[in-house]
């Protein structure tokens, strides 16, 4: 008999496809057959394209399958203004149509790894959420995700606990992801003295990784839509990107801020060439120039012989920022391995694949 882990959260961008990603690398591994499924996919826009970039993704790499995409994701509903793409008078449909498509997919396969919709909450108005779509496939626990790094997880687990009960409906166990390394030691504290009391196993406490959740160039050149000027620096687009810096004031002020981080993308004007000078002699992983104004050729120069990447945003400073801001950055090809041995080593196996 098939078994399903189903993946949800209360919260959203908690990693929910960097877990399936190592839960179906270490199935592999230990010889079991195991298909993805996610039922609703999120595509990155309402028209120009249906595909949820993640099970493209994952369907591409771990997870190559003969299964068409429809197969292994039936139902698209994007996330911008989804309340007027979806309305109640789907979820007969919708639902049959998940089912169907679960049904064919998890046949001859020992484990379907389920990735859920961003939230318990989401699409729970049209009666399309996460605990309706599992009951609608015979599914009566759900794996939870949290990544709250403060004592909120404890009123969130609270309240999910007492939704799923309302519900009818049990949590397997709990997945720590995304941690800040220095609140491990307190989740740990928080299962000795309140977790435990709901009888709720934690299945594994991931600490966050900046080298897998930082976003690549190429990612962020496109989640603005800006031009790279110099091609010489194209290898440069596959460096990540840690943390943004809007460089608005004088060089010296600039510095101090420029001297504390690490590979960041430094967004100031195409006109301010002291400041992108003395960015590009820091620790940067990229410049992005606002305005689409054109640099001047020493800019260039330098640039190109550091091997960064100077990228031309057509929107101003703000808008570029809401941009950037708004990016989901991917799993990249060479991360699986790191991925997947992270996981193999911070999960309990034996409880969740009981």
């Amino acid at each position: 008999m098939v078994k399903t882990i189903y993946l949800t959260s209360l919260s959203e961008r908690v990693g929910k496809s960097l877990l399936s990603i190592g839960i179906i690398k270490k199935l592999q591994k230990e010889g079991k057959k195991v298909v993805f499924f996610k039922p609703i996919g999120i595509p990155k826009g309402a028209f120009s394209s249906k595909a949820d970039p993640d099970v493209g993704f994952i369907q591409k790499t771990v997870n190559k399958t003969d299964l068409p995409y429809d197969k292994i994701c039936p139902i698209s509903i994007p996330s911008t203004y989804y309340i007027d793409a979806i309305d109640a008078d789907k979820k007969e449909e919708y639902q049959k149509k998940i089912k169907e498509a679960y049904e064919e997919i998890s046949k001859n396969v020992d484990y379907v790894v389920i990735e859920g919709n961003p939230s318990i909450v989401r699409f729970v108005r049209v009666g399309l959420d996460d605990v309706t779509i599992a009951q609608t496939l015979g599914i009566n626990e759900v794996v939870l995700m949290i990544s709250d790094s403060s004592d909120t997880c404890i009123d969130n687990l609270y309240f999910t606990r007492n939704y799923f009960k309302f519900r009818d409906f049990k949590i397997k166990g709990l997945i720590f992801n995304i941690i800040d390394f220095d609140y491990i030691a307190r989740i740990k504290e928080l299962n000795d003295n309140h977790i435990k009391r709901y009888d709720l196993p934690i299945l594994g406490i991931i600490e966050k990784s900046l080298d897998l959740l930082s976003a690549r160039v190429s990612e962020v050149q496109a989640a603005i839509g800006g031009e790279l000027i110099n091609d010489a620096t194209i290898a440069g687009l596959d460096k990540p990107v840690e943390t943004y810096l809007i460089g608005a004031m004088n060089t010296q002020a600039a510095l101090k801020y420029l001297r504390q981080v690490k590979r960041a993308a430094v967004v100031t004007g195409g006109d301010r060439t002291d400041l992108a000078l003395a960015a590009l002699d820091q620790d940067v992983s990229c410049l992005i120039l606002t305005g689409f104004i054109q640099p001047d050729l020493s800019v260039i120069t330098v640039a190109n012989e550091k091997g960064i990447p100077i990228i031309l945003s057509p929107s101003d400073t703000y808008t570029t920022i809401r941009n950037m801001e708004k990016l989901k950055p991917g799993i990249q090809e060479d991360e699986i391995a790191s991925v997947a041995e992270l996981i193999e080593k911070e999960l309990d196996w034996d409880i969740l694949l009981k």
